[in-house]
């Protein structure tokens, strides 16, 4: 997958950039205090506290061989770390080995603060020695972390976030500064973010709420939800649902199996799943949406629109113009279309149903119907008409379903409108239950 891809190169960056820009101050190098060894259930655990000065608007690197991150708010003029070791063993003398060879380093920048958390190269990937690393920064402060092995967490930022693990979730608070995000394992939660975002996982659900800026977000496996982004939207996904409050840029949605449910684009729309109901509320641009298996939902569609599934029904509101629609298709191979057009919109139909015995073309519109076959065997039925002195073509097709062209009126309209309101209503109601459960989990670690 692309993300898998990307991960390697986004790690080799990561080091880059904290390699080559590490230029050293050899004032203060920042202070390490390591702590006493203490048995505990089953392991034993040394802490060490660490800080050094900062500046407001600096930066924290974070390299660490293993343990998760979590970073959140502090004083403003200073950076401060607990790191917490673990040696799950009942000997002391081992324990005592161990945390005397894992090196930890606090090093001043010219613009913030370098911290590392090295294992022995021989002890590299045994599990009997751990770290959890629990830090305080300014609160306009910029990140740049990675570690090998753990979930990343931050609280809140008013800066950049880079951020980078071989194994483990990201979750962070509202971000005022541009998000870069990605994981080999492990679900993605993120708050608002005042600028762009890029968001990957190799497996594992991916969360944001509002983005002021273009989101690329990609999963290998796993559900994707984004609120409302001021800019182009990206999401794609293996296998899962997509749930997008919306864009005012162009949005591309792809699953290999799931249903895609999109609100108001500025844009243009794509869509396309291998299985799975497709929902589309308002598009300013050109749509084109596709399914193998699921029905297709089109509402306030304003440009010209190519939709097609397999095994569903069609249902298109068209809300435009003469100057704004374009040449449109809709076709299903086992289901109904049914379209709403406004009374006064230039437009020619080109309506057929390939098998029509039982099935029929219904028109508020004065179309020319006309059957093509033999008595007793399964016809074609053909529908024509120029409304409103004709325009763009509209083209409609079903081989074993029924078609309705019906006058958009405000009793129509309001019925429509509901049925989506009730479709956000009811994941609202199961994303609360679903946080609810979230944080009735972590009640229960914490105790």
């Amino acid at each position: 997958m692309k993300g898998k891809q990307r991960y390697g190169l986004l790690s080799l960056v990561a080091v880059l950039l904290g390699s080559t820009c590490l230029a050293l101050e050899p004032a203060d190098q920042g202070n390490v205090k390591r702590g006493e060894p203490r048995r505990q259930a089953n392991y034993w655990e040394e802490r060490i506290e660490c800080s050094a000065p900062a500046r407001e608007g600096g930066r924290l690197v974070v390299r660490a061989d293993a343990g998760p991150l979590s970073v959140r708010p502090g004083a403003n003029d200073r950076v401060a770390c607990q790191v917490r070791l673990r040696c799950y063993t009942a000997d002391e003398d081992e324990a005592r080995r161990y945390f005397k060879e894992y090196e930890l380093t606090l090093r001043q920048l010219a613009d913030g603060v370098y911290l590392t958390g090295r294992l022995p190269q021989e002890r590299h990937g045994r599990m009997s020695l751990g770290a959890e690393f629990e830090i305080t920064v300014p609160l306009r402060f910029n990140l740049d972390l990675e570690t090998k092995g753990g979930g990343i967490g931050v609280e809140k930022l008013e800066g950049q976030l880079q951020a980078v693990t071989a194994g483990g979730g990201i979750h962070t608070g509202d971000v005022t500064g541009p998000v870069r995000v990605e994981t080999a394992g492990g679900s993605i939660q993120l708050g608002n973010v005042a600028a762009p975002v890029e968001a990957r996982t190799a497996g594992g659900s991916i969360r944001i709420g509002d983005v002021q800026g273009a989101a690329v977000l990609e999963t290998s496996g796993g559900e994707i939800v984004a609120g409302l982004i001021q800019g182009a939207l990206r999401a794609e996904t293996a296998g899962g649902d997509l749930i997008l409050r919306g864009a005012s840029g162009p949005i591309e949605a792809r699953t290999s199996g799931g249903q895609i449910q999109v609100g108001q684009s500025g844009g243009s729309v794509s869509a396309q799943t291998a299985g799975g109901s497709i929902r589309l509320q308002g598009a300013q641009g050109r749509v084109e949406v596709k399914t193998a298996g699921g029905s297709i939902d089109l509402l306030q569609m304003r440009n010209a629109i190519r939709a097609a599934t397999a095994a569903g029904a069609i249902l298109a509101q068209i809300d435009a113009r003469l100057k704004t629609f374009a040449a449109s298709e809709l076709q299903t191979s086992a289901g109904d279309i049914q379209v709403y057009l406004p009374a006064n919109l230039p437009v020619t139909v080109d309506a057929a149903i390939d098998m029509a015995a039982g099935h029929e073309i219904l028109s508020d519109f004065p179309l020319n119907i006309q059957k093509e076959g033999e008595a007793f065997v399964p016809v074609k039925l053909r529908g024509e008409g120029a409304l409103n002195g004709g325009g763009e073509v509209l083209r409609l097709r079903a081989v074993a379903g029924n078609i309705e062209i019906r006058k958009l009126d405000p009793h129509t309209l309001e019925q429509l409108k509901a049925r989506q309101e009730s479709f956000w209503k009811r994941w609202q109601e199961r994303e609360e239950r679903r946080r609810q459960r979230q944080q009735e989990r972590q009640e229960r670690e914490e105790e």
